[in-house]
C-alpha cells in the first residue's frame, strides 16, 4: 500500500435492478409456535429443509434436552439438543452445513431453527442444536437479544452421546476453534458449530486462500468454491426454502447457503445465528438450488447455485438473520480490467459489493488480484504493472482518478493491487467527510519488462544551507539496462522555522514503503489491520493526496533534522514542506542520504 506518510510530505452503489419473486398468497402474520417452556426430552417432530433442488423434503427428530446458560456465536441463553432421524437423515448423513435455519415443528407448531451441529460425530451426524422461536423473532422485529452469555450450554443432566458422556456443550465460532476444543479433549464437552456453508467462486487460487484466512475469525470457512450462480427459475420462498446471503456477487461470488425459517409476509427469518453478528445490515438475499449434499469429512455440507436477487438481509445479530422480500440492497459496483501486453491477453471482470466497508476493502483488492493472476494465467511472477483507478462517489464535481506504476522481481501482481486499498479507505473510511461511492474501476496493463530506475547517486550543491533558503540536489539516475545515465536537479526549500544543526537529505521513491516484506504477506497483514488515518484536514486536500502523491514513479528529496526517522512526517510541520519530487517514466529504486548543516 502506498506510504501515506511519505506521499504526505509533498502533498503537506448505486441499487441495481434485479428480477424479484412475486408476492403470493402470505399472510403477514406469525406462524403457530411453541414456547419453549412447553417443550420437553422426548417429543417428536419434523424438520424441513431442502437437499436438492428447490424441493422442501421432511426430517423426522426427537428432542434431547434443553442446554441452558449458554451464548456465544449463537446469541441465546438455550438451545435445543435432538437427534434427527428418517429417510433424510440416511441420504445426508445427518446434519450438513447449509442447513441452518430449517424449521423445526412439534404437533404443526413451529419450536426453532436447525442452528449448530457437532464435528465429532461420525459416520452419521444425527445430533444437532436448535435455536428457540422466540430468541430469533426478536431479530426479526429488530428487538435485541436478551445479551451475551458464556458460550457453554449445560445439560439438565449427563446424556450419552455417540458412546460419550456429555454434559456441557460449546458452541465454537469456527470450525478451526472447535476442531481445537475437540482436540484437547475436555471430559463431558461435545463441540457444535454454527452449521452454514460459506463459498467462494471466481476467485483465483491464492485470493481464495487470503480470503480464506482473513474471514476465519469472522466465523467462517470456505466449503465450496465452484458452483456459483444457476440460471434456474426461482420457487416460492417458504420455510425450509434454501437462499443464499452475499457478500460479493457477480464474476467473483462470496457468501453462504442457509434456510428459511419463518416467512411473515415479505419479512423472512434465515439461519438460527448471526452471519457476523453485526446488527443493522445490508446484504444480498438470492434464491438457492441444491445441486447435492457432499458427504465430506470432517464437515458435510449443502452444494448449491445461486440465482436472481430476491430481497436483502437487514439483521444480522443474536439467533438469526432477517431480511426482506423484494427491496433490494444498494451495492457498490466494481470493474476490473487486465491487459498483458506481451500475450494481448484481456480479462474483464464486474462484481458487485455490499455497502460494508470492511468487505468492500477486502474484497475489492481480492477480485482485482484474481482477474490480474487471469490474464497472465499464473500466479506471482516478475513484471511491471501500470494502475489506473477511477472512484466514483455520489457528491463528488468528478471522478477520482489515481495512476501508478508497480515493479515485483517475484510478484507483480499482489503489487498492482496495493493502491485499491487506499481507494477502498478514501471511499469508506476517510474521517473528513462521509461518502456515497458507487465505483470503483482498474484498468491494469502488465508487461515481463523491467520498467525500473535506480538512483544511483545524490549530490548536494552545498552542504551548508540557511532557513529560508533553497538547496539544490542532483540525482543521477540508471534506467534498467539503459546505456545512458539521466540527470535530473532537484529544488528544495528549507523552511525559515527549520531548526538549526545537522540534518540529512533523504532521496527515494515517493511511494516506497521500508517494510522489507513480499507483498503478498503485505497484502494479507494490510487487510487485516485497522486502516490508517490519512492524515490531512480536509477532504479537499485527502482527495490531491490520494490522485497526485505518493506514486512509485516519483522521485522524492526530503530534508530531515538528524536523528529523524525517514518514516515520520515531522518534516512537513514547517511554514514550507521541505521536500520535493520530480515524476520519471520508471519505478523509481534505490535511496540515497547525504548529511548537510542548516547553519
Amino acid at each position: 500500500m502506498t506510504n501515506r506518510l511519505t506521499a504526505l510530505a509533498v502533498m503537506l452503489v448505486l441499487a441495481v435492478p434485479a428480477l424479484t419473486l412475486p408476492v403470493v398468497g402470505v399472510a403477514a402474520q406469525t406462524p403457530p409456535i411453541m414456547p419453549l417452556n412447553e417443550i420437553r426430552p422426548g417429543m417428536k417432530g419434523v424438520g424441513k429443509t431442502v437437499i436438492y433442488g428447490q424441493r422442501v423434503e421432511e426430517f423426522q427428530f426427537e428432542v434431547i434436552d434443553i442446554m441452558q446458560s449458554g451464548g456465544g456465536p449463537v446469541g441465546t441463553d438455550k438451545l435445543i439438543l435432538f437427534r434427527m432421524y428418517g429417510p433424510l437423515v440416511e441420504k445426508t448423513g445427518g446434519t450438513a452445513a447449509g442447513m441452518s435455519g430449517s424449521p423445526m415443528y412439534i404437533n404443526g407448531r413451529l419450536i426453532g431453527a436447525l442452528s449448530a451441529s457437532f464435528s465429532w460425530q461420525a459416520p452419521k451426524r444425527d445430533i444437532a442444536l436448535a435455536t428457540p422461536i422466540e430468541e430469533m423473532l426478536k431479530v426479526l422485529d429488530r428487538r435485541r437479544p436478551s445479551g451475551q452469555w458464556p458460550r457453554i450450554y449445560h445439560a439438565s443432566r449427563t446424556l450419552t452421546i455417540g458412546g460419550r458422556a456429555v454434559d456441557r456443550v460449546l458452541v465454537a465460532p469456527t470450525p478451526a476453534l472447535a476442531r481445537r476444543y475437540e482436540t484437547a479433549g475436555h471430559a463431558g464437552t461435545a463441540v457444535a458449530t454454527p452449521a452454514v456453508a460459506t463459498f467462494a467462486r471466481g476467485l483465483s487460487p491464492r485470493a481464495a486462500r487470503i480470503l480464506a484466512e482473513l474471514i476465519q475469525p469472522m466465523g467462517h470457512e470456505i466449503l465450496q468454491g465452484h458452483g456459483g450462480r444457476g440460471d434456474f427459475v426461482a420457487g416460492p420462498i417458504v420455510p425450509g426454502s434454501s437462499v443464499g446471503i452475499q457478500q460479493i456477487r457477480g464474476d467473483i461470488d462470496f457468501g453462504g447457503i442457509c434456510t428459511v425459517t419463518a416467512r411473515i409476509g415479505n419479512r423472512v427469518l434465515v439461519c438460527g445465528h448471526p452471519w457476523d453478528n453485526l446488527g443493522d445490515v445490508d446484504y444480498i438475499l438470492t434464491a438457492s438450488e441444491i445441486l447435492t449434499v457432499l458427504r465430506a469429512l470432517p464437515r458435510p455440507f449443502k452444494v448449491g447455485n445461486l440465482g436472481e436477487m430476491i430481497g436483502l438481509i437487514d439483521q444480522d445479530r443474536g439467533g438469526a438473520i432477517a431480511g426482506s422480500l423484494g427491496p433490494l440492497p444498494r451495492l457498490f459496483n466494481l470493474r476490473v480490467i487486465v491487459t498483458d501486453m506481451d500475450t494481448g491477453s484481456r480479462v474483464q471482470l464486474g462484481a458487485q459489493i455490499i455497502r460494508r466497508r470492511d468487505m468492500a476493502r477486502m474484497l475489492a483488492p481480492l477480485a482485482a488480484l484474481s482477474a490480474t493472476e487471469r490474464a497472465r494465467n499464473q500466479g506471482g511472477g516478475e513484471g511491471t504493472a501500470t494502475v489506473k483507478l477511477t472512484l466514483r462517489a455520489k457528491g463528488l464535481p468528478a471522478a477520482i482518478v489515481r495512476e501508478n506504476m508497480f515493479y515485483s522481481t517475484r510478484d507483480v501482481a499482489v503489487a498492482s493491487v496495493l493502491d485499491i486499498v487506499d481507494a477502498m479507505e478514501l471511499a469508506f473510511y476517510n474521517d473528513l467527510r462521509r461518502l456515497d461511492p458507487y465505483d470503483l474501476t482498474v484498468e491494469t496493463s502488465l508487461t515481463r519488462r523491467r520498467v525500473t530506475a535506480s538512483i544511483v547517486e545524490a549530490e548536494a550543491a552545498s552542504r551548508e544551507v540557511s532557513p529560508g533558503g533553497t538547496l539544490l540536489v542532483r540525482v543521477v539516475l540508471q534506467p534498467y539496462l539503459a546505456e545512458s545515465r539521466v540527470i535530473r536537479i532537484i529544488e528544495v526549500p528549507i523552511p525559515r522555522d527549520f531548526p538549526r544543526g545537522p540534518a540529512v537529505v533523504v532521496v527515494q521513491s515517493a511511494g516506497m514503503d521500508s517494510a522489507r516484506v513480499p507483498v503478498e504477506v503485505r497484502l494479507g497483514q494490510t487487510l487485516g489491520a485497522e486502516p490508517e488515518p490519512w492524515g490531512v484536514d480536509t477532504l479537499e486536500n485527502a482527495l490531491r493526496f490520494f490522485e497526485s502523491f505518493g506514486r512509485n514513479t516519483d522521485v522524492l528529496v526530503r530534508v530531515l533534522p538528524y536523528g529523524l526517522p525517514a518514516t515520520q512526517a515531522e518534516f512537513t510541520r514547517f511554514d514550507v514542506p521541505a521536500a520535493r519530487f520530480i515524476r520519471t517514466d520508471w519505478v523509481i529504486q534505490g535511496s540515497e542520504r547525504i548529511p548537510i548543516l542548516i547553519r
